[in-house]
């Protein structure tokens, strides 16, 4: 028989590395918007001879970085001590840091995503295939965006609940 003791150093290391894995998906989505910072500098080293196309890959690779300052930046998250009081911490600001993260996300992706048209436009030849190509793409993004957050509220949630039978 186990008693309520020994259980709780292993359900604080399950939700220690569940938090952990948390903080990984937010890593690899910085490392995600550098990877669009990069196809944008791709494209303006491609047409480096278009004045315009080069100002709206600026524009979305602005937004872009504006985004990532202001809203990935997980150096207020890090988990200091490996303590239970630290940890409900560590949750509570990653809860606030992906409602901010959500709110703002669409725009500033749909930013890049615009800026992006003057490209799609040279290599499709026709402006209806550029917006056609960009609008999907933005609800690709809103869709498979909306789904990875319900995700994350639900490992929250569920972190949050199994946090509070514990104190």
């Amino acid at each position: 028989m186990t008693t309520n003791s020994s259980r709780v150093p292993d359900n604080f290391k399950t939700q220690f590395q569940t938090f952990k894995m948390l903080l990984k998906g937010s890593a690899m989505a910085k490392a995600s918007s550098y990877i669009l910072i990069g196809t944008s500098v791709g494209f303006m080293i491609a047409y480096r001879d278009n004045a315009l196309q080069i100002a709206f890959l600026l524009i979305g690779v602005i937004s872009i970085v504006f985004y990532i300052i202001n809203y990935l930046s997980l150096k207020d998250i890090k988990q200091k001590s490996y303590t239970q009081t630290s940890l409900v911490s560590s949750i509570s600001k990653f809860k606030t840091y992906m409602a901010q993260r959500k709110k703002y996300e669409i725009y500033f992706m749909g930013i890049w995503v615009l800026s992006l048209i003057p490209v799609a436009n040279t290599y499709f030849k026709s402006g209806f295939k550029a917006m056609f190509c960009g609008i999907v793409y933005i609800a690709i993004v809103y869709l498979m965006g909306n789904l990875a957050y319900k995700k994350v509220d639900r490992t929250i949630l569920i972190l949050e609940k199994d946090m509070q039978k514990q104190l």
